[in-house]
């Protein structure tokens, strides 16, 4: 009999009973890391496969993306719309085509919708367009002459300030820390369920 400080033996089939729901325990919890894992897994391979995509489309078929700054094409594309617009001949465009065109004197482009096309005598490739924009009650002043253009393939509303948002220094910086972490957190050696139990 054991004296009173002296703590009963414990034999195998105890054991197993208190190992039994901490291994159930341990096996559960690397199952539900390694279904994180796959996910964050997949997450990337579909973010890498759309870059891949993109990358390839835009050098393929021209594309490109445009930030709206001001409201000019209100209500269908306000101010921090953006646009995937694609270059192309000017022979190809229509009147009600929204287009991107190099403005006179100014860096900056414009993007408005065409009311009028016109041939350009002596330029079989060029054309004269009359645009407006959507939310102006008159024409821009002065036609522009274009032989290739920008027009725009697909726009989405409140797109632009994202895209505004992500060049920024900061943004790149910790957009690539976090891309970095998941893909390490992802490779990382999982553990085994014997390993947990023995931890």
């Amino acid at each position: 009999m054991p004296s009173p400080t002296e703590a009963p033996t414990r034999g195998p089939a105890h054991q197993a009973r208190v190992r039994g729901p901490v291994a159930a325990h341990a096996a559960a919890d690397v199952r539900r890391r390694g279904a994180v894992r796959d996910g964050v897994i997949t997450v990337l391979g579909v973010v890498g496969i759309l870059t891949i995509v993109w990358l390839a489309a835009s050098a393929a078929l021209g594309l490109s993306i445009i930030v709206f700054v001001t409201g000019s094409m209100s209500p269908s594309l306000p101010t921090g719309s953006a646009a995937v617009v694609r270059e192309v001949p000017a022979s190809e465009l229509a009147v009600g085509d929204v287009v991107t065109v190099p403005r006179p004197n100014s860096p900056a482009p414009v993007t408005h919708r065409i009311v009028a096309i016109d041939d350009v005598p002596g330029n079989v490739d060029a054309r004269s367009l009359v645009l407006r924009g959507d939310a102006n009650t008159i024409d821009d002043p002065d036609p522009y002459v274009v032989e290739d253009v920008r027009r725009v393939v697909v726009g989405a509303p409140g797109a632009g300030w994202v895209v505004i948002a992500a060049k920024t220094p900061a943004a790149m910086a910790g957009i690539t820390l976090v891309v970095a972490g998941a893909v390490a957190w992802a490779l990382w050696p999982a553990s085994s369920p014997r390993r947990a139990r023995e931890k």
